[in-house]
C-alpha cells in the first residue's frame, strides 16, 4: 500500500555512534530525546516538542555508524575535504541524517557514513559492499561525476539511489533525485504567473548553462500547458542593451519571461527585459536569484517559487545544538531522507525501500514541505509562491497539502 503523507512515527530514547578501526565505545548512550512521551510528532517525524542534551560527534577519521545494530542499513556516501572532515553541504547532509536516524529510526534502521575519497576509483568497490550487506539505500552527496558513475551501475547491482545533490538522469533507473534546483523553482514560478497555461514562454540562461539543463527547462515549461519560445543566453558581462539585442525576438515574443541564474547580472538581464516595454508582460525568477536583485526596480513584481520551510523550524533547534552550527537546506534534505526511509521501514518492513514505494503518488511530507518523485526519479515539491515587493520577498501563495 503507498505511504501516506503523514505517518504516526514515534522517537526512541538513546542512539550510539559506534566507531570502528579498533576502537570501541564506552560510557554512556547519547540521549537524543528525553522523556519519549514528551516528544510528539507532527507530519512525518517531526518533533515539536523534545528537550535533548549535547552530542559529542565522532571523529570523522573512523568509520561512523549509528542506529540501531541489526536495523535496516542506509548507506551514506560523501566525500571528505582537503583537511580530511566533511565539510560544507556534505558535513550539513550528514548531521541532518544522523538526527534523522536517530529521532526517527527506533532502532529499526542503521546508517553508516562512508567517505568516498578523491576521483571515482572507490566508487565500483563501495557500491558493491553496500549491496553485500544488504543496504537497502544509498544516499549521497557527492559531485556530479561520482554521482553519474553510482547511477550508471545497473539496479540489480546496487541499491536504489537517493541523492541530494545536483539533479542526476536515471540512466540505468532507481535513482532519487531529493534537491529542488532553480529548474523546479522556474516551473512552479511559471505555474504561477499562467495558472491556466496557454502562455508563450521564454526563457534566459547564463551562456554556460548546459545542455541537459537546457533540455529539462525546456520540457518543464512545455508541461506546464504554456507555449516554449526558446532559451536565450546572456553573458556575465553583457550589458542590457546586448542581452536585449541578442535575445529581441524571444522577449518581445513572450507573454512571460523567465530568467535563471544565481549572480548579480540577473539584475540586468531583468533590466534588459523590461527596458523591451511588452505590455502586461511577466517575469519569473528563482530561488538561486541573489537577494541583491530584489531590489532592481526592473525586478518588481517578479513572481519567484521557494521552498517551503515551515516544517525545518521543529528540528533547527535541535540541530544546532547537536552540532554547533546552523541548519541549512542540505541538513534539512538528510534528515528527510532518513523519514523516508525510517517510515516505509516501520510501516511496511525492511523490504518497503522499493521503486513503486518511494514513487507513490501521495508523496512525502518532510521538513521541506510536501514532495514525491516522478517515475523519472526527479523531485516534485510544492512550494511558496513569492512576489517581488519593495526589494523583498512578499508570500502571495501557501503551497497546496496534496499533489
Amino acid at each position: 500500500m503507498p505511504f501516506a503523507i503523514s505517518l504516526p512515527l514515534s522517537l526512541f530514547t538513546e542512539w550510539l555512534p559506534r566507531r570502528r578501526h579498533q576502537q570501541r565505545v564506552g560510557g554512556a548512550a547519547l540521549i537524543l530525546c528525553a522523556g519519549l512521551a514528551g516528544c510528539q510528532m507532527d507530519g512525518i517525524g517531526l518533533a515539536s516538542n523534545s528537550k535533548t542534551d549535547n552530542v559529542k560527534m565522532p571523529s570523522t577519521a573512523i568509520e561512523e555508524t549509528y542506529g540501531g545494530d541489526s536495523g535496516t542499513e542506509i548507506t551514506l556516501l560523501l566525500r571528505k575535504g582537503a583537511a580530511g572532515l566533511y565539510e560544507g553541504p556534505a558535513r550539513d547532509a550528514r548531521d541532518g541524517a544522523i538526527l534523522g536516524v536517530g529521532e526517527l529510526g527506533n532502532n529499526q534502521v542503521r546508517l553508516r557514513v562512508k567517505d568516498v575519497g578523491q576521483g571515482l576509483t572507490n566508487i565500483p568497490a563501495l557500491v558493491s559492499a553496500a549491496k553485500g550487506r544488504n543496504a537497502a539505500l544509498i544516499v549521497s552527496y557527492l559531485p556530479p561525476a561520482e554521482t553519474a558513475a553510482i547511477a550508471a551501475i545497473p539496479p540489480t547491482q546496487r541499491p536504489p539511489l537517493l541523492n541530494l545533490a545536483s539533479a542526476m538522469a536515471a540512466t540505468n533507473g532507481d535513482v532519487f533525485n531529493l534537491a529542488s534546483d532553480e529548474i523546479d523553482s522556474a516551473a512552479e514560478g511559471v505555474k504561477a504567473a499562467a495558472p491556466g497555461g496557454h502562455k508563450k514562454i521564454s526563457a534566459l540562461v547564463l551562456a554556460d548553462f548546459s545542455q541537459s539543463d537546457s533540455t529539462r527547462l525546456s520540457n518543464a515549461l512545455w508541461n506546464s500547458g504554456n507555449t516554449f519560445m526558446g532559451l536565450g543566453r546572456y553573458g556575465a558581462s553583457d550589458q542590457a542593451a546586448d542581452i536585449l539585442a541578442k535575445n529581441r525576438p524571444l522577449i518581445q515574443s513572450a507573454e512571460i519571461v523567465v530568467i535563471l541564474g544565481s549572480t548579480p547580472e540577473v539584475g540586468m538581464v531583468a533590466s534588459a527585459v523590461r527596458s523591451a516595454a511588452i505590455p502586461a508582460q511577466a517575469l519569473v525568477g528563482t530561488n538561486k536569484w541573489p537577494q541583491a536583485v530584489y531590489t532592481t526596480p526592473a525586478a518588481a513584481g517578479a513572481f519567484v517559487a521557494t521552498d517551503d520551510t515551515q516544517g525545518s523550524g521543529l528540528i533547527a533547534e535541535r540541530y544546532q545544538r547537536h552540532f554547533n552550527h546552523p541548519l541549512t537546506t542540505y541538513g534539512a534534505y538528510g534528515y528527510d531522507a532518513m523519514a523516508i526511509v525510517s517510515g516505509l521501514i516501520r510501516s511496511q518492513g525492511p523490504q518497503a525501500i522499493t521503486a513503486a514505494n518511494l514513487m507513490n503518488k501521495v508523496g512525502f511530507r518532510g521538513t521541506t514541505g510536501l514532495f514525491r518523485f516522478s517515475a523519472a526519479g526527479m523531485v516534485e515539491r510544492k512550494m511558496v509562491i513569492n512576489t517581488i515587493d519593495g526589494g523583498k520577498l512578499k508570500v502571495a501563495v501557501q503551497p497546496s497539502q496534496s499533489f
